[in-house]
């Protein structure tokens, strides 16, 4: 029985031996990724529209790599802390991405902002939203609307290119951004 005992004890300091020593595999760290959750917007918060597939979510590097592959590198370089993702669907059946990448800092998000890789060729500057934003003007079937506040860099999607699309584009980053003042 004491053999056992002892067995027992030497399993359980390995297993928490083992959680310390292997960096990279601790979980997903929740209370990063909560305050970046609280910014998407709820069901019909901009009305006609609802959450649709499973959120995105990283708060590791390599959770982002998952994600976006090769283009996580680019976030990365410029201070990535975590990211949020979500898809919703309008009432025509239009889809809509939300991508919310946490940079650490101001200035980082504003780097990444203003990188040659994510600055489109042509864009519309949107005033009174956020620091700075934009819209992409170069996509023959969608708007993306980009902006940054405090240290967050915000992208949206929106699956059609007409004023409507555009304009329900705007009002999601509205209310994200009104959520991070």
């Amino acid at each position: 029985m004491k053999i056992r005992a002892s067995g027992l004890l030497i399993l359980g300091f390995s297993v928490l031996f083992c959680g310390f020593a292997w960096p990279g595999q601790s979980s997903e760290r929740p209370e990063k990724l909560l305050g970046l959750m609280t910014l998407l917007p709820a069901d019909d918060e901009v009305p006609g529209w609802k959450r649709s597939e499973k959120i995105l979510r990283a708060s590791k590097q390599e959770d982002l790599y998952r994600i976006f592959n090769g283009g996580a590198t680019l976030y990365i370089q410029h201070g990535f802390r975590s990211f949020v993702g979500q898809s919703y669907k309008g009432t025509k059946g239009t889809e809509l991405e939300v991508y919310i990448f946490d940079q650490g800092a101001p200035q980082s998000a504003e780097d990444l902002y203003d990188n040659p890789f994510t600055k489109p060729n042509r864009t519309k500057e949107i005033a009174d939203l956020g620091e700075k934003a934009r819209i992409d003007m170069t996509s023959l079937f969608c708007y993306v609307v980009e902006f940054i506040q405090n240290r967050f860099y915000v992208r949206v999607i929106v699956q059609d290119r007409t004023d409507e699309g555009l304009n329900t584009a705007i009002s999601f980053t509205r209310s994200i951004s009104n959520r991070i003042k």
